[in-house]
Parts: C-alpha cells; structure tokens; sequence
C-alpha cells in the first residue's frame, strides 16, 4: 500500500474538499436574516419614493394654486352688449311710476315656495312700491306651491325653461336652471320699465325703491366668496337692478351665449359679468348682503347691519329641508320649524341671528296670511 504521501504524488487519491465544521441551522437564519433586512430597506425605498412624488404632487398643486389667474370678467372682457343698451338709461331726473315698478323672483320648484313668500311678504312690509312678478316652471311648480305665493301677492307667470347653451353636463348640478332667469329682461312686454330682480333665497329688510329710479340701465352688487377668492370686482346675480328690455333678450339670448367665453360651471351670473361688466353700477353690500360677507369679515357685516335693504340667505337656507326630504319638496309648517332649528346650527351657530330674522318675518306673515296659506296646503 502506497503511503498516503505517495498516493498523491502518484495521482492515486482524490483530492477532497469539506466544509468546515459549521452549525448550519445558523447559516440558515443569517440568510433569512439578510433576506428579511434587503426587503425591508426595498420597501423603505419604495415607501420613501412614493412620499417623495405625494409630497411633491401637493406641493405643485399648491404653487399652481398660488399662480392660478383667478378669472375677472373685466380682464376676459368681449364685447358682446347690444349697442342699443347703453350704460345709462332714461337720465337721472326719470321717475318710474310704481305700476311700471316690479320686484321680480323665480320658483323653479316647490322648495323655494316658502321662501318666495316670506320675500313677497318683506318686499310688503317694507312698503316697495312695485308689482311682485313671479316666473316660474309650470310643470315644476305644483298648485299648492302657486297658491302659498299669490297668498302674500306675487303674480305667477309661467315661462319655458331656458337650458344651458353648453349643455346640462358643463354647469354645476344647482345651476342648471339658472339661464332661466335671463327672460326677465322681457318684462317690457308686460309694462315694466324698472325692476329689481330677487333671488329666492333673500329677504327684504328695508325699503329700496330708489333703484328703480336709478339712471343705470343695470346695477348689482360685487360677489363675496369663501376661501382665498374672498371679496371681488365681479358681481353676484342675488340681486339686480335694470330695465328690462325685450330687443336685449333676443339678440343676447340668439346671438351672444353660443360665442361668450366665460366660466361656464357658474352659469347666468358668469355670462352676465361679461355682458355687463364694463356698464354695470356697482352697489354697496346693503342691497345684497351676503351671508359669505359675515363669514369672512364679521366686522364689515357689523358696520353694514343697521343699513342692510336685502340679506342673501347664500350658506344657510331656512325653509330647505334638512329632514332627509328632497330639496325640491314642499315642507309643511311643522316640519319648516324643524329644519330652522337645524339651520341655526348649522356653521357653529354663526348665522342664528340672521336666521331669527327669517324665522320672525315668516311669523309674521302667518299672522297676517295664515289662514290663507294653510288652506293652500290642504287644497
């Protein structure tokens, strides 16, 4: 036998490697270990990265934010207005006789009837001299809704719904019907030659019959917003005053909406900020006291208070139903004094006051037109 020494000088014994003498349970949990470690550091990474891009997508919207050209009417200004109607009208010694006056709102649903009613009665009770003119939707409005607002004086005139130019799809779902209230420049043709326009939603808190003997063809009162808008040169369509025009109506209504560049979401009160933005008086905040005024600035609303002719009920809207009905449904008195209690809490309970004078005009109309307004409802 060769010894081992020769055996492999001559070849004859393979050469053997061996691992050396290790616990391999161990090697086997230092590898999971690392394995464990690397997918922790891939999705720290991952999670970092994906941070990063969040980060920097809020951060780019807020710096667009920041840059973003806020859209003004008059910078964006086409010039659209019929030449015929001019910025003044019949001059400033013109005095418009009470039966040629009207105060005008629109009810497109059965909702906004109570509203409508307390605006009649507070247009009466602050004496306005001037007819109270109601369009409305025929197949909207149900007789009861019609019977609750000749109660108090309005004179329903049914009138076809005007859609929007651009179509249902581009304006805001409350907006919808808003083009609507463009037919009111054809009151001419029912012998009006002044008129105050009046949203559903306002309320008559002193006597304003010297804008109908305005020298202006057209006048409103500058938007208030919420957010980093705030106040603005463009005006709010809550309230308007002007002389209707039926050549206006039709050469605006055939001609102009199609081509007129504006925020289409907002509506009427967009396209009317371009047509009449250059010849539009600008009225104080006390013919259109917004809400949104007092939410932004409590010590402007203060100083305004004692002066205000209309306030605009825009944040919280007493006789809407909060009561899980729809908001076009007609509310029976019961269930009105429900939903003022849930309005006046509503922003904190930052509104009650003016919410009070709603509730206590309303009251007041029922005393007077009670009887008359709940043979409405069960008729």
């Amino acid at each position: 036998m060769l010894s081992t020494f020769a055996s492999r000088a001559l070849g004859t014994e393979r050469w053997t490697y061996r691992l050396l003498n290790q616990n391999t349970s161990s090697i086997s949990n230092q590898n999971q270990t690392t394995i464990a470690w690397s997918r922790r550091w891939k999705a720290a990474f991952i999670g970092g990265a994906i941070l990063v891009i969040v980060l920097a997508w809020i951060g780019l919207a807020a710096l667009a934010r920041a840059l973003r050209i806020k859209y003004v009417s008059l910078d964006r200004y086409q010039d659209l207005c019929v030449s015929s109607y001019s910025t003044y009208g019949h001059g400033p010694v013109f005095h418009t006789p009470p039966n040629r006056r009207a105060v005008v709102t629109t009810l497109y649903s059965d909702g906004y009837a109570i509203g409508v009613a307390v605006l009649g009665h507070s247009a009466k009770a602050a004496n306005i001299s001037a007819r109270l003119l109601l369009p409305y939707f025929e197949h909207k409005v149900s007789p009861k809704a019609l019977c609750i607002a000749r109660a108090v004086g309005w004179e329903p005139m049914p009138i076809p719904r005007i859609p929007p130019p651009k179509g249902e799809d581009a304006v805001h779902w409350r907006y919808k019907d808003q083009y609507t209230k463009l037919s009111i420049w054809k009151l001419d043709e029912m012998g009006v030659d002044s008129a105050v326009y009046l949203d559903a939603d306002t309320m008559v808190r002193s006597n304003f019959d010297e804008l109908f003997d305005s020298p202006f063809n057209f006048a409103a009162i500058p938007d208030v917003w919420g957010g980093r808008r705030g106040f603005s040169v463009d005006f709010n369509a809550g309230v308007l005053a002007f002389r209707p025009s039926t050549a206006v109506f039709g050469e605006r209504h055939a001609k102009k909406l199609e081509i007129a560049t504006y925020p289409i979401v907002e509506a009427e009160q967009a396209f009317l900020n371009l047509y009449f933005g250059p010849t539009a008086l600008r009225l104080p905040y006390i013919y259109n006291a917004n809400l949104a005024i007092k939410r932004r600035n409590p010590a402007l609303w203060k100083r305004i208070t004692d002066e205000m002719r209309v306030v605009h009920y825009t944040l919280v809207k007493p006789f809407v139903s909060n009561l899980g009905k729809p908001a076009d449904a007609l509310l029976s008195p019961e269930e009105l004094d429900e939903a003022v209690t849930i309005v006046e809490g509503q922003y904190g309970g930052l509104f009650k006051e003016e919410v009070g004078w709603w509730k206590e005009e309303y009251e007041m109309m029922m005393m007077v037109h009670g009887h008359t307004i709940e043979q409405c409802y069960s008729s």
